[in-house]
């Protein structure tokens, strides 16, 4: 009765916390725009049949890589930097950092634009060998233009904290999203090019909005002094290799499994991995919701007190997942009959992504630190470990090898992190450190 007791009481505390509840807002609204995102998608691909969906999922692959390229790690950067300026009151450097990337955002989107809508016609006709691609490209390149400009004013939200408004512009512009796809299907027909002008729409509605959101000193504010860009490209390179060398590691597993084994094997471990998405989103969620918060951090005592909160945090989540793994056989059968094979790697997955929920917060102190390159390090020895696994453990066991290497090389990367996160936290000056990288523009970084 007392430990029943005392697993009510850290429950209750663990709600009551902010962060869960700012966690709660920005989880619950992905979970909804996800849901809203499988209609869209089911009634997408039933309209545009197989030919014209793989056509419209090729440019909104090319959308995202697109997108993540010339994002260049600068959104991270903004926040992490704003955050630190918006806790000092520091107005100066906060609107300054805030306009020079956005000029920066625009030149380079703008530039991005212009040579995707002469190089589509070559790409589509002469690499892919289909001509009617290329409206479809350069929709694609523009979308990618407006991600760009959309996680800017989405920066200035998270470094604010403002994550319930947040929750409720993404969920009103995927709702407006779903409401344009039924309407123009209901009155003529879809196709690639107005799916993907919906898709476009979305985004541009999310970042009308939140440009409307924001405190308005970020735009009519007078500046007198310049923000220096050396800084902010010191820090945004290390964070746009590592966001590159994420989404290699991300998906090698599928890539190598599909190398080397059947399709079979490749089906039931797409299976799992579907099914660990909404686990996924959690580590996703938290980096989102802490990420502004530990950028403020100036002292040891406040990174050791953010350990034990989120651990606390992170654990709860954990043991929610455990039941996903006792559970794991009745929700397959159930729902994927003829995947049988994919519990097995969908308990193993739930495992890895349990680790990944409990470090990746610990991790986010690399920003405390004002080390950028640890996130680079720590992914390319995610990387190499995650490769050799999956070498290793494909060839002789198939998609069982790809799971275990995937919880493996997550157990050996947190390990080999946690050591290096402790030797730069030993190291760190703290507030003298930050104030000293702001003085000398960043060239201890």
């Amino acid at each position: 009765m007392r430990l029943f007791n005392l697993l009510k009481s850290w429950i209750v505390e663990t709600l009551r916390r902010e962060s869960v509840r700012q966690l709660a807002y920005i989880y619950s609204s992905r979970v909804v725009t996800a849901a809203m995102g499988f209609f869209a998608s089911w009634l997408v691909a039933n309209s545009l049949g197989v030919e014209k969906f793989g056509l419209f999922t090729m440019a909104s692959v090319v959308m995202g890589i697109a997108g993540t390229v010339i994002e260049l790690g600068l959104t991270t950067t903004m926040i992490r930097k704003l955050s630190l300026h918006v806790v000092r009151n520091d107005d100066e450097s906060a609107v300054g950092i805030f306009r020079r990337i956005y000029f920066f955002r625009l030149a380079v989107s703008g530039c991005f634009v212009v040579l995707a809508y002469f190089g589509a016609p070559v790409f589509a006709a002469h690499v892919r060998g289909y001509a009617p691609l290329t409206t479809a490209l350069r929709l694609a390149a523009f979308g990618a233009f407006l991600f760009n400009v959309s996680y800017h004013t989405e920066a200035v939200l998270r470094a604010y904290e403002k994550f319930r408004q947040m929750a409720v512009i993404n969920v009103a512009a995927s709702f407006a999203r779903v409401m344009l796809l039924v309407i123009v299907w209901r009155a003529t027909t879809l196709t690639v090019e107005n799916t993907l002008a919906i898709n476009l729409a979305q985004t541009f509605i999310g970042f009308l909005v939140m440009s409307l959101v924001i405190p308005r000193k970020y735009y009519t504010r007078k500046q007198s002094t310049k923000y220096p860009l050396g800084e902010v490209f010191r820090y945004s390179g290390w964070l746009f290799a590592f966001s590159l060398l994420f989404m290699l590691f991300d998906r090698l597993d599928v890539i190598m499994l599909n190398y080397f084994k059947q399709p079979t094997d490749v089906g039931n471990y797409g299976v799992a991995y579907m099914l660990v998405r909404p686990i996924e989103m959690v580590p996703e969620t938290l980096n989102v919701v802490l990420l502004p918060k530990v950028a403020q951090f100036t002292k040891k005592a406040q990174v050791f007190q953010y350990f034990r909160d989120t651990l606390k945090v992170t654990a709860f989540v954990g043991v929610l997942c455990v039941f996903l793994i006792v559970f794991a056989r009745p929700i397959i059968e159930t729902f994927f009959p003829k995947f049988t094979q994919a519990v097995s790697l969908f308990q193993i997955l739930v495992g890895a992504f349990i680790l990944l929920t409990i470090i990746n917060p610990i991790n986010l102190v690399g920003h405390s630190l004002n080390k950028p390159q640890l996130f680079t390090m720590m992914a390319a020895i995610n990387l190499v470990l995650n490769f050799a696994g999956n070498l290793i453990f494909i060839p002789p066991y198939g998609a069982v090898g790809a799971a275990w290497a995937t919880l493996v090389s997550r157990v050996l990367g947190s390990i080999i992190s946690i050591f290096i996160l402790i030797h730069y936290l030993n190291r760190w000056e703290g507030e003298r450190a930050s104030d000293a990288s702001l003085a000398s523009g960043g060239k201890d970084e």
